[in-house]
């Protein structure tokens, strides 16, 4: 007896029939370079860094990991160390990839140490620093070569020192005009890490021709863009005259 009552494609023939999920969660067919995310993760510099950070900070997005994200990490393990791999490649460990910001925050500012060694204003604050350096030490040596026993006059002019070096530092620093060195904290710019492993996870996955929904895959982008976005703004900042 032939039974009339389904489809071929199994789906009843009478009633209301459910959506595919790809109706109702279309699936990204946009092509994205696998290795963007990673390459120019490594041309950032610590300025661009900075700056990525504390845009994501400020961003109620990266308060919480998107579902969508976990899951589909979850689900695609050897694709997740593949990105990882990548990631690995062309960033180093966490500590290289500050030492690269770093050499290139410091051709960034080249011009501007330049200037100030054609002014002769960073041979001022080298006389400067020299000048402070001796005048630190000068103390304590003095009294280690005069009354070694004495340690409670060692200690106090030790912690004498030590606040005038902080003091001192600050002064030339401001002294000198050039951009003082951002603040990294590492737990803070491995999340920017974790960002640039989600976009080429997601990258991989679609060059796989893997579905992928297009929501899922913003979220997975979302974090790269926004060091995109902060990394422009730095450089704006940086390049104006």
């Amino acid at each position: 007896m032939r039974n009339d009552y389904h489809l071929p494609d199994g789906s009843p023939r009478y009633g209301n029939r459910t959506e595919t999920i790809g109706e109702r969660y279309p699936t990204s067919t946009v092509k994205i370079r696998v290795e963007e995310a990673a390459q120019g993760a490594a041309r950032l510099s610590l300025d661009d860094m900075a700056a990525a950070i504390d845009r994501r900070l400020e961003s109620a997005w990266a308060d919480v990991t998107d579902p969508s994200v976990a899951e589909l990490r979850q689900d695609n393990p050897e694709e997740l160390a593949e990105a990882r791999a990548i990631v690995s490649e062309h960033l180093g460990t966490q500590r290289q990839w500050r030492l690269k910001a770093q050499g290139i925050r410091d051709k960034r500012l080249a011009a501007t140490i330049g200037r100030r060694r054609a002014s002769g204003g960073a041979r001022k604050i080298l006389l400067l620093r020299a000048g402070l350096i001796i005048a630190l030490i000068a103390p304590p040596a003095y009294i280690v070569a005069t009354n070694q026993n004495d340690l409670v006059k060692l200690v106090v002019t030790g912690a004498i020192c030590l606040a005038a070096a902080f003091a001192g530092g600050h002064y030339l620093t401001i002294l000198a005009r050039v951009p003082v060195m951002p603040t990294i904290r590492s737990r803070w710019l491995a999340e920017i890490r974790e960002d640039i492993v989600n976009a080429t996870l997601v990258a991989i996955l679609l060059d796989k021709d893997a579905q992928v929904h297009d929501k899922t895959v913003a979220a997975a982008r979302r974090g790269w863009e926004s060091v995109q976005v902060a990394a422009k703004a730095a450089a704006g900042i940086t390049h104006e005259t």
